[in-house]
């Protein structure tokens, strides 16, 4: 009886060992100023997402499903969307970023993909003004659900690579051009 007990005992402290404790997101944006475009990936757990995209009512079932439902497809496009955009410093204050004010810059998802390694991928894509130099990007994707969550976003744009990390603390940061 003991063994058996110790052995239920280790498998359960095993199983909560196994949970992971650190939530990350990872971004990549290309900047192409010839044809004004930010295409950009989004990289995250499935499992977080799935779980934070059902608390919010925006899935009934499984990312997978969500291909295929438009409904829920466009619900996820505006999750990403306000939880991963881009405003144009020259018209919103620092301050109005969490109000309700329309995105200057509004990413349409052009898909998803659920990988075996468990992780998404979503892709989107967004016009952009002509004179982007510097602008404010908001990526606190999941930071609600997970205090711990770490975002990282790459940006690429000409011969240059801008790494930057969001925390719960810092979600919005000034991203200013070089060129």
């Amino acid at each position: 009886m003991l063994r058996i007990f110790s052995f239920v005992s280790f498998l359960l402290v095993a199983q909560l060992s196994s949970a992971h404790q650190y939530f990350f997101a990872f971004a990549e944006v290309d900047f192409d100023e010839l044809n004004g475009t930010l295409e950009a990936t989004i990289i995250s757990s499935a499992h977080d997402v799935e779980l934070v995209l059902k608390e919010n009512g925006i899935l009934t079932k499984s990312l997978d499903y969500a291909k295929t439902n438009k409904k829920e497809y466009y619900a996820i496009n505006d999750y990403l969307n306000d939880h991963f955009s881009f405003h144009s410093s020259d018209s919103l204050s620092f301050a109005a970023l969490d109000s309700s004010l329309p995105k200057q810059i509004k990413f349409v998802m052009d898909g998803f993909e659920v990988l075996m390694n468990g992780d998404v991928q979503f892709y989107l894509s967004a016009k952009t003004p002509s004179n982007l130099d510097q602008f404010y990007l908001k990526f606190d994707m999941l930071m609600d659900k997970f205090p711990e969550q770490q975002n990282k976003l790459t940006l690429r744009f000409r011969d240059k690579k801008l790494t930057y990390n969001f925390l719960t603390t810092t979600k919005i940061q000034l991203i200013k051009f070089e060129l």
